[in-house]
């Protein structure tokens, strides 16, 4: 069953992409509904068939299934109807809807616990009781009747625009997605970056890096980047000298790198260009540079690590098949290359997915030793819109959030009390903001993270003259690092049981070694030219304080560069890092002559010391 529906919902979205699309309201209906149905017969798959409470699980699945196909199919055979009712709906509508709602916070909490569902009850409890609340945030109230079918029959609710940008793009870039993981996309990452950098000093942990960014770039999903690449390259790290900790901590900062690095980024990025109405290009163009100075500093930290501990890189025959195996799958970095191209040329974006994937699954033909079964590619397809499920329900209940913040005025009412709490001061807020980010991404998935600070806190960060585009990119920046965070860092947590090595510990240490990425939305806030927005001097100036930063923090961190780093000159490189993050032009000469000063006084050191060397034989 579960098979069918994936296959029947890809086909119909991927029919309505080339031939026209139906109403907002049946497309993403139907998505909304195979999607719940996915996320219940999944659950279904891996209940036990004995005992007395897995039989009332499985019972429970199967009428959750049922309902989700009743009341959304309902709208879709009533559409007509249901568009020339003029917002006045009967109680058949409002069981219905209750019915959906239910089933929906259900779904919800199977893919992501019970966070969301909470926040989300929660909002609902606000709307239904606004008289009750204080004065600031008071408001006439609703009623159920209204608050239900409004989020069940209107494109303001479950319905609305976060759903509706699954269904016209992340749908298409998830399912391209699923098919290149199947003809070996990510194995050849991998090979490539063995060439790129395996021979270097600590080789496999670089590999881990430059394997997961790329890889990332396409899954746009910290934790399963870190399942696909992290059994391959963690233990390859702990072989050649990496203790368990910090391979695992390289893998999980690597892997949560996935949402921030160009094309794909995630399904956030999607809704974000949807609410700043500015086309995908624009928001891939101003994450690219953020992202590369992101992928420098883990590059620098296990460069200098490497050089701390004397490891080494692969040896030749390691390289050589690598060099062999990529000549067979090399192919599969065109469609990539058409698909960032094509964005980048302001085609639509579903568009480009498409027409990529039919590049990929022609040249995937024209390769008989990798040439894809038909059973490959319906487990592909079954794969891509299993991945699409989750999404669709999290924005689904984000939706909820998105039309009571409409509906009750709660938006305007909340940025009045931040705006004050801040008193004005931007710093106050972007930091107020980075712990909301982070706090709420630790039990939301990102998408929904992102659209519940876009809705809160963005307006007030804009209001005190951020740019939109750099406010946005500051909450979802924040939102994605929770996936590396204590206490809860789910991309750190699986790198550590791949490890063989403690969570947490390897959590904290994942955080200490992506210390530039919490500093860099601060740089982007002040100096929006870091998001390619100004001219070229705009971007030139804060991109190279950055990589000065990065090139600071990483010598601090790991107590090495060029040989062992003692206790004042850790602090100057951290000095100088934290003075080169700052916005101001004086306090940037100031932190690059004391990295500078650190590195003289270094070479210094090392030259007196070969010298004394070569006087004393």
């Amino acid at each position: 069953m579960t098979i069918l529906i994936a296959i029947a919902t890809a086909a119909f979205f991927i029919y309505t992409a080339w031939y026209g699309s139906y109403p907002a309201l049946v497309q993403r209906s139907i998505l909304l509904g195979a999607a719940m149905c996915l996320v219940f017969l999944g659950r279904l798959q891996s209940i036990p068939a004995d005992g007395v409470k897995n039989k009332a699980l499985s019972l429970a699945l199967y009428l959750a299934a049922l309902c989700s196909v009743v009341t959304l199919g309902f709208i879709v055979v009533n559409f007509q109807a249901i568009a020339e009712s003029s917002g006045f709906f009967g109680q058949t509508e409002v069981v219905l809807a209750t019915i959906m709602i239910v089933t929906l916070l259900f779904a919800t909490w199977l893919s992501f616990g019970p966070a969301l569902p909470i926040i989300a009850i929660c909002f609902l409890l606000y709307a239904l009781f606004g008289r009750e609340m204080p004065d600031i945030l008071s408001h006439r109230g609703l009623k159920w009747s209204s608050l239900a079918a409004g989020n069940f029959l209107t494109t303001k609710g479950v319905l609305g625009v976060p759903l509706g940008v699954v269904a016209d793009v992340v749908l298409y870039f998830l399912l391209f997605s699923s098919f290149l993981a199947a003809t070996g996309a990510s194995d050849t990452f991998v090979r490539l970056s063995q060439l790129m950098v395996g021979r270097m000093r600590g080789g496999p942990a670089k590999i881990a890096v430059v394997g997961s960014g790329l890889l990332g770039s396409i899954s746009g999903s910290a934790v399963a980047n870190v399942a696909a690449s992290g059994t391959f390259t963690i233990p390859m790290m702990k072989r050649v000298g990496y203790s368990p900790k910090f391979a695992g901590a390289v893998e999980a900062v690597a892997s949560s790198g996935s949402q921030l690095m160009p094309p794909v980024m995630g399904a956030a990025v999607f809704i974000m260009a949807d609410m700043l109405q500015v086309g995908y290009g624009t928001i891939i163009l101003a994450a690219l540079f953020p992202a590369m100075i992101y992928y420098l500093n883990l590059f620098l930290i296990v460069d200098l690590e490497a050089g701390k501990r004397g490891l080494r890189g692969l040896d030749s025959f390691e390289k050589a098949k690598a060099r062999e195996l990529l000549k067979d799958s090399g192919y599969l970095l065109a469609p990539l290359a058409v698909l960032f191209g094509m964005v980048m040329m302001q085609y639509s974006p579903r568009y480009a997915a498409l027409l990529s994937l039919a590049l990929l699954l022609a040249l995937n033909m024209l390769q008989s030793r990798h040439r894809l079964s038909f059973r490959a590619m319906v487990n592909a397809l079954v794969d891509g819109m299993t991945s699409v499920a989750p999404v669709a329900v999290a924005v689904a209940v984000a939706g909820i959030v998105v039309g009571v913040v409409e509906t009750t005025g709660l938006g305007l009412n909340l940025t009045t009390i931040m705006t004050q709490v801040a008193e004005n001061s931007l710093l106050l807020l972007l930091i107020l903001t980075m712990v909301s980010s982070i706090v709420l991404g630790m039990g939301l998935p990102t998408v929904a993270c992102y659209i519940i600070l876009a809705l809160i806190i963005a307006p007030v960060m804009v209001r005190l003259g951020v740019p939109p585009l750099a406010a946005h990119m500051f909450v979802f920046y924040f939102g994605t690092l929770s996936a590396i965070t204590p206490p809860v860092a789910l991309a750190s947590f699986t790198a550590a049981g791949i490890a063989g090595a403690a969570p947490l510990g390897t959590s904290f240490t994942s955080l200490q070694i992506a210390l530039p990425a919490f500093l860099m939305p601060y740089i982007f806030v002040y100096q929006p030219g870091l998001l390619f927005q100004g001219d070229v001097l705009a971007l030139i100036v804060p991109l190279f304080n950055a990589a000065i930063a990065v090139v600071g923090l990483s010598a601090a961190t790991v107590g090495y560069f060029r040989g062992p780093v003692g206790l004042f000159r850790r602090a100057l490189f951290l000095f100088g890092a934290l003075m080169a993050f700052a916005p101001d032009h004086l306090t940037d000469l100031l932190g690059a002559l004391l990295i500078a000063l650190s590195i003289g006084i270094g070479e210094f050191k090392r030259r007196r010391s070969a010298l004394s060397s070569a006087t004393t034989l």
